[in-house]
Order: structure tokens, then C-alpha cells, then sequence
């Protein structure tokens, strides 16, 4: 089991747009049989700033199967053009 962690900045003036479009996208990154879980999070202190957490199976889950695949494109669409440069991604394992 792999946790992908991804923090996206709004573009000035798209924080509202940014979380909404991140809402929609979740249900495309639901869709993908390997995910377990997937949600987003607001930052307090940097409204600006979204978490998406995403639980996959395996890292290969993630990197190959998702990112290789039809739905990730699908996901960018809903987010693109919303958030400065590209997110900050990191994966975690269990300890």
C-alpha cells in the first residue's frame, strides 16, 4: 500500500475554482481499480494550498497504471490551468 501525497498552490483568484475542480477530479481518480482511498484537504494557514491524499495499492498502481492511463489525463483536465507550476508529489509507505 502506497499514499501519494500531492500539494497544489491556486493560481491568485482561482483558490475557490481549484478546490471545486479538485472535488470533481477525485471522482475520476475513484474510478481507477487500484485506488483505495482518495481525498483532498484545504490548508489553514495557506488557503490557498490543497493536499490531495490518495491511497493506491502499489506505487506501480500509481506511476504506471494511472499515470500511463486514460484516466490521468481525464483528472488533469479538471484541474488544469488552476495551479502554479506542478505539484509537489511524494509517496508514502506504512513504517
Amino acid at each position: 500500500m502506497t499514499t501519494e501525497v500531492a500539494i497544489f498552490t491556486a493560481i491568485s483568484g482561482k483558490e475557490e475554482a481549484l478546490g471545486q475542480a479538485i472535488l470533481r477530479g477525485l471522482e475520476v481518480i475513484r474510478q481507477h481499480p487500484e485506488v483505495i482511498s482518495a481525498r483532498a484537504e484545504r490548508c489553514v494557514e495557506k488557503p490557498e494550498q490543497y493536499m490531495l491524499l490518495v491511497t493506491w495499492t502499489t506505487l506501480k498502481a500509481h506511476i504506471d497504471d494511472f499515470r500511463g492511463g486514460p484516466l490521468f489525463p481525464q483528472w488533469r483536465s479538471h484541474i488544469n490551468g488552476l495551479f502554479e507550476e506542478n505539484p509537489v508529489v511524494y509517496h508514502y509507505e506504512p513504517y
